[in-house]
């Protein structure tokens, strides 16, 4: 997935408080995912981990690039695993299945450019909404424009429409995009759904924002938060925070909508960090760190945090992140280096002297 970063914080305004947080790693879904990796012989790990929950309850788990097949004896992927750009496990109650598409002997990306080469043109899932019966997932393109790790760049966006009880891929509908990668976060709100999506710079990344009445991204009108206010055409979109990562979340938690992204106002930064805000259209203040990414170091990185209010309780945020390595040999020498990480936050808002 893309991995950049910027040296300048962004404007965080003149509110400021102080915010007691504890977190702890969720050993429920660390061991659930972990033993169905290991185990299961079909999915071995993948990055993004965006979820929705599906009308029947059941919870869609949503990746990009995903690694399938065996674990071997000493906990890494043979040389020749399958590797695809995009899939969904299933957890219903705990059991967990893996959709792609192809076949389980000659498995695909479950959603493929049409007529394209996986190899240079493909999809990468963004965040999810669930509409009547169908789930929305939005899709990134990228193209491959060398021959490096990282030599990778945004083509356009579009929407995939998924069947919710069966997963069949229904349609894949374009959407307009003036440079925006949309679909870093979704959060539906007094019948709109609102999308957000970064400006990647490379260097410095940018959240906008756009919304949809009734909910239909495939079919409904979109419309682009600009200086001028909501207008349907996308160059007219407006910076709304610098300092996202490409993919995070937005969700309400403990009374204000609540921004949780990997913190890339630092250079390979192990911070997820928390932006409150009384609008889901900023200004996004009060920056906060809620957990230090132990992996991080060496080869190791760790990108793309985001919250996932639908599995939380309430008073605690469950968060997400991904592991990746510089050195593609590390995500075969050890699975663990190449799956998401899950831990619980609680954050507390102190008011006491020194919180000025």
């Amino acid at each position: 997935m893309p991995l950049s970063a910027t040296a300048a914080p962004p404007s965080l305004g003149a509110a400021k408080s102080c915010v007691e947080v504890s977190a702890a790693v969720d050993a429920e879904l660390t061991d659930r995912f972990g033993d169905y990796g290991d185990t299961a012989g079909r999915w071995t790990g993948a990055d993004s981990a965006y979820s929705v929950e599906l009308p029947d309850g059941r919870i869609a788990w949503i990746y990009s690039d995903t690694f399938l097949g065996e674990v071997n004896e000493t906990h890494g992927r043979p040389l020749d695993s399958p590797f695809i750009h995009n899939s969904i496990n299933i957890d219903d109650d705990g059991a967990i299945t893996t959709v792609t598409g192809g076949t389980p002997q000659a498995p695909e990306s479950l959603v493929k450019v049409a007529g394209g080469n996986e190899a240079e043109d493909w999809y990468w899932f963004g965040d999810a909404t669930v509409h009547g019966d169908e789930l929305q997932v939005m899709l990134v393109e990228f193209i491959k424009t060398g021959s490096g790790i990282f030599d990778f760049a945004f083509k356009g966006n579009a929407v995939a429409t998924f069947d919710a009880s069966s997963l069949e891929l229904l349609a894949v509908s374009p959407v307009a995009t003036d440079g925006i990668n949309w679909g870093s976060a979704i959060y539906e709100d007094q019948g709109y759904t609102y999308i957000y999506g970064v400006e990647d710079l490379g260097a410095q990344k940018f959240a906008h924002l756009a919304r949809v009445a009734g909910g239909d991204l495939a079919n409904g009108t979109w419309e682009y938060l600009g200086d001028a206010g909501w207008s349907t055409d996308p160059a007219a979109t407006e910076r709304i925070l610098e300092g996202v990562s490409n993919e995070f979340s937005v969700s309400r938690f403990q009374g204000r909508y609540t921004l949780v992204t990997g913190d890339s106002t630092e250079i390979l930064s192990s911070k997820i960090v928390m932006y409150r805000s009384d609008s889901l259209e900023g200004p996004w203040t009060g920056k906060t760190v809620l957990y230090s990414t132990p992996e991080t170091g060496g080869n190791v990185f760790t990108y793309n945090a985001k919250a996932h209010p639908e599995l939380g309780n309430g008073h605690t945020l469950l968060i997400t992140y991904n592991v990746n390595s510089f050195d593609t040999n590390d995500l075969y020498t050890e699975v663990d280096n190449y799956r998401p990480r899950y831990v619980n936050v609680d954050t507390k808002v102190n008011n006491g002297s020194n919180c000025r």
